[in-house]
């Protein structure tokens, strides 16, 4: 009855009028069985309709939609696992879930990432941009699923490559990277893998349990000890992303309108001086003069490429 149930929802959604016999004959159940269906939805507070005569038929009223914000992602796991718990893994339930998740405005939903009351982890684009690391992303979480075990290839920073057994237990997002923490079976310990430094995935047949653990990771870069203070002149198509990376507050107009003047705090490292040279020509560094020389020399190094 509950994959019918949601064919038949599914089906007046997507079209404006559907008769009983029509009903009847793609769920191939009585006209009779239609019309109770018909109830049902009406006691789960969907608008169904009954128009007699010609044209006539069964209808959803135009101002129902799944939006969004019909199923959260709660909402989704509480209907995926009661329905499990009522036929676990048949395929009348897998039918049921295919369906909701061919819904396109709740796989909108679910695209956003993590939602609760106080926060939403919007993921889709991240991913969306890097089908490899998408394809990746949605393997590690199909295995987390299931619960099995897998073997991937691992590329660590100095170049170093590893076959490894891990078993994934939370996804974690940091400065718009992608990880995966996981028990590492030949480290026997806890891990964290960046998932764009994985080449190959490969599911295995062991099942695991994910026991209480506490978080064990450290992504702050060990660079990040002492910090400048740097000002900036900064043309209009740079403005935005300054104002993000240092504040809204920390910039702005110039008196003579031309351009804007940009002020903050930001750590003396690398990471911070490929940053700066990233905007190219659409800033300049004022202060410090210890980095404006660095940048300087970085401009004069790259020129000197470009010029042989």
């Amino acid at each position: 009855m509950i994959d019918n149930l949601f064919t038949m929802l599914i089906e007046l959604l997507n079209n404006d009028v559907v008769t009983a016999e029509e009903l009847a004959a793609k769920l191939e159940i009585s006209q009779r069985t239609v019309y109770r269906y018909v109830d049902a939805l009406s006691m789960a507070h969907i608008p169904v309709y009954c128009q007699k005569g010609r044209g006539g038929g069964i209808m959803i009223g135009d101002d129902f939609k799944l939006s969004a914000n019909y199923f959260n992602k709660e909402e989704l796991q509480l209907i995926v696992a009661a329905l499990n718990a009522i036929q676990p893994n048949t395929d009348k339930v897998n039918a049921v879930i295919k369906k909701l998740t061919a819904i396109k405005n709740v796989r909108s939903a679910q695209q956003s990432g993590f939602i609760n009351e106080d926060f939403v982890v919007d993921n889709a684009n991240t991913l969306l941009s890097n089908p490899k690391l998408a394809a990746k992303f949605d393997s590690i979480a199909a295995a987390k699923k299931e619960k099995r075990t897998v073997r991937i290839s691992y590329h660590n920073r100095i170049g170093e490559i590893s076959e490894r057994d891990i078993q994934p237990y939370a996804f974690v997002l940091s400065n718009n990277q992608w990880y995966v923490y996981a028990n590492c079976l030949k480290d026997k310990a806890l891990r964290l893998f960046k998932i764009s430094r994985i080449t190959h995935i490969i599911m295995l047949d062991t099942k695991y349990q994910i026991p209480a653990y506490e978080k064990e990771w450290n992504l702050c870069d060990p660079t990040q000890k002492d910090k400048i203070r740097i000002t900036l002149k900064v043309k209009e198509p740079a403005r935005y992303d300054i104002e993000e990376w240092l504040g809204i507050e920390n910039v702005n107009r110039a008196q003579d309108g031309g351009f804007y003047i940009a002020q903050g705090e930001v750590y003396d490292n690398e990471a911070t001086l490929r940053k700066l040279a990233g905007f190219g020509a659409e800033i300049e560094v004022i202060l410090p003069s210890s980095l404006r020389n660095k940048i300087t020399a970085l401009f004069d190094d790259a020129a000197s490429i470009y010029r042989k």
